[in-house]
């Protein structure tokens, strides 16, 4: 039965949700064209979210990153998914960048091209110049996009909430999928406020602006807000345009290298990282000796070589803390050096559990998994597979891996596609076993480990002279008996079953005895009604003891055949 809490949380709901029957009928409407009811294949999901909108497609690349939900196939054809719509006129642009200024668009640019760079479902962006000359890429939000969004938001969680109120099975699929909605509403909202992908752009060209080679582009917070977002115009080549990059003199293996470097080195130093490292998010462009401030960045120092390997849209970023950081690099050097005791600890620690665990196995699968690659050089593991592999391990583990740390995964999967294109002899995890080893023996890590081993050497001096005391105080506690002892046993399922099935069998063995002794004394009753000088109950419980008997053998006889073909006792 639905419980009270359920029940008020689908009247909640419901009493919020003010548009679900019209938008309804569009989803119906669309899940008629593409023959849904008949069965769906990745490519048919992809048109059937592209043709829901944008709320939809937003889910589809967040599903892409959770293969604690969806199988590998739809995951992979989840993370291809773009948002590409038939532009915004270029009227439309000018009346939503005068709402979002307060004033004309022309008191901030002195042009905006007609014609935009690109155009999504969320934003389009266009390049313009400010009244100082500086060439800038203007993003601006699509107006009645938030309300959309936010409907469409509502009507999800108002089926999940009917859902939940209706269904007993499933439970923790169900969960799943709410706390995915739950995550879609969060960074919905983020991605919608452009200030928040501003804060990313100023943190991100922060922590690389002493990489040398490594960019991004300069934001303008002064003249951006949540509606619209200013930023430098960066032109370059695409990084898996190799034709165009090799006639221009780009070693692409070096290319290759500093973006794996440059990917390490936000995740494991900064905690700070680009999610969505896909070809178009990245372009190389020559660099100049000093990239100049706009006074609301600091200045950049140009490359040696002459190249610049740019990071663009900082929509999609994730965060790590420093333990998880640390937690990170030992799944890394888990992998690297095939440890898996290592790799089990590290999993559970960046998981949140949804059940039992069976620790033992999942030890074995880590080890099974990992042996897989034990003869294996380094630049040929891929890690987007290894990673991939130890999800399916958690799935059956009720174990689910952290959203950050899944989006890292889907990160690393993706830059190894980039690698795999234009530079396939650079390893994502031989470079990221060098900077981890290079790490261990800095200044600062040797510093750290020095002060753990004082540290712990300190505690176990203190506890060693503790000890004979302790000893005395257990030892006076036994003799006047006021130590206990508490144990947890713990029984298998199975090891259960079978002695409630031995159970079973021995009562109804009793059973039977009793009836033949019970039928025996009647008998030398004079009981009324009789058959033959017997009394009829006596001659009822003789037949029933006889068949108890007889069904109680046949279980013998049962269970001797399973163990000797080593089933199940209580099958």
């Amino acid at each position: 039965m639905p419980t009270f809490r359920e029940f008020m949380h689908v009247a909640e709901v419901t009493l919020n949700d003010k548009t679900s029957t019209k938008r309804m009928e569009q989803i119906i409407s669309i899940m008629r064209k593409y023959h849904v009811t008949q069965g769906l294949d990745p490519q048919k999901a992809i048109q059937v979210l592209e043709a829901l909108g944008p709320t939809y497609v937003k889910i589809g690349q967040m599903a892409s990153t959770r293969s604690d939900i969806l199988p590998k196939a739809y995951c992979d054809a989840f993370s291809k998914l773009h948002a590409d719509v038939t532009p915004l006129s270029f009227e439309t642009v000018q009346a939503c960048l005068d709402e979002a200024y307060g004033q004309p668009w022309q008191n901030i640019f002195s042009s905006i091209n007609r014609n935009p760079l690109g155009s999504a479902s969320i934003a389009q962006v266009h390049k313009a110049t400010l009244l100082d000359g500086s060439v800038v890429a203007v993003k601006v939000r699509r107006p009645g996009i938030v309300k959309e969004m936010a409907e469409d938001i509502t009507l999800i969680k108002h089926v999940l909430a009917l859902a939940e109120f209706a269904v007993t099975s499933h439970e923790s699929m169900l969960l799943s999928i709410q706390n995915l909605v739950d995550e879609l509403a969060r960074t919905t909202a983020e991605e919608l406020d452009f200030t928040v992908e501003l804060n990313n752009l100023v943190r991100f060209y922060d922590i690389n602006k002493n990489q040398p080679g490594v960019t991004s582009p300069i934001p303008y917070p002064r003249y951006s807000n949540e509606s619209v977002l200013v930023m430098e115009y960066m032109q370059g080549m695409p990084i898996d345009d190799k034709e165009a990059l090799s006639k221009a003199g780009v070693n692409l293996d070096k290319l290759a290298q500093r973006l794996v470097q440059n990917f390490v080195y936000q995740v494991l130093d900064c905690g700070f990282f680009h999610a969505d490292p896909h070809p178009g998010n990245l372009i190389v462009r020559k660099g100049s000796a000093v990239l100049k401030g706009n006074g609301d960045a600091p200045q950049q120092a140009g490359t040696k070589d002459g190249w610049q390997l740019v990071w663009i849209d900082l929509g999609m970023t994730g965060s790590l803390s420093a333990n998880e950081r640390v937690l990170v690099s030992k799944l890394f050097h888990a992998v690297a050096t095939s440890n898996a005791f290592e790799l089990k600890e590290g999993v559970l620690a960046l998981s949140t559990t949804d059940g039992q665990v069976d620790h033992g196995k999942l030890l074995a699968d880590m080890d099974r998994l990992l042996g897989q690659y034990a003869h294996a050089d380094l630049g040929e593991i891929n890690v987007g597979d290894v990673f991939g592999e130890i999800i399916e391990v958690l799935r059956t583990q009720n174990l689910i891996m952290k959203p950050t740390i899944t989006m890292l995964m889907r990160g690393v999967m993706t830059l190894e596609g980039v690698l795999a294109d234009i530079a396939p002899s650079v390893s994502v995890l031989r470079i990221v076993s060098v900077h981890v080893v290079r790490e261990e023996f800095s200044a600062k890590s040797i510093k750290g480990h020095v002060v753990e081993a004082l540290t712990s050497s300190a505690e176990s001096v203190e506890a060693l002279t503790k000890l004979p005391s302790k000893v005395s105080n257990t030892l006076d506690m036994l003799d006047r008996g006021e130590l206990k002892v508490n144990g947890d046993l713990a029984v298998s399922d199975k090891a259960l079953g079978t002695l409630y099935t031995i159970c079973g069998w021995l009562a109804l063995a009793l059973i039977s005895v009793g009836l033949f002794l019970g039928s025996s004394i009647l008998c030398t009753t004079n009981m009324e009604p009789r058959i033959l000088e017997v009394p009829i109950l006596g001659v009822l419980g003789y037949v029933g003891a006889f068949v108890l008997g007889v069904y109680v053998i046949w279980c013998v006889f049962q269970s001797r055949h399973r163990l000797h073909n080593k089933l199940d006792l209580d099958q």
